[in-house]
C-alpha cells in the first residue's frame, strides 16, 4: 500500500501554506499532470502520492521565481478575552 500525504502534511514538509499547496495541486490536476495515485475525496480533500511531490514542489518554485506567487507570512490569530459581569441581584 502506497503512503499518501494530505495537503497539510505537504505544507508542513515544504514549509509553505496549505493554500499554496492546494493551488498547485488543483492546477496540476486540471492540467492532467498528476498521477492516478493522487486523488481527491470528499469535497476538497486530497491524498497526494510521493511521486507527485516533486512536481508540486517544482510548480511552486517556478511560480515563486516568476513572481506570480507571492507567499505571505501567516497571520497570528489574536483573541481577546471579554469578561461579562453579572449584575448583583
Amino acid at each position: 500500500m502506497t503512503t499518501r500525504f494530505s495537503l497539510a502534511e505537504l505544507a508542513e514538509m515544504m514549509h509553505t501554506q496549505v493554500d499554496v499547496i492546494r493551488l498547485a495541486v488543483d492546477t496540476l490536476a486540471a492540467e492532467g499532470k498528476l498521477t492516478a495515485e493522487s486523488f481527491v475525496f470528499g469535497d476538497r480533500n486530497w491524498r497526494i502520492a510521493p511521486t507527485d511531490i516533486k512536481r508540486i514542489q517544482d510548480w511552486i518554485e517556478a511560480r515563486k521565481a516568476a513572481g506570480v506567487l507571492a507567499e505571505q507570512a501567516p497571520r497570528r490569530r489574536v483573541l481577546k478575552k471579554q469578561i461579562v459581569r453579572l449584575p448583583d441581584a
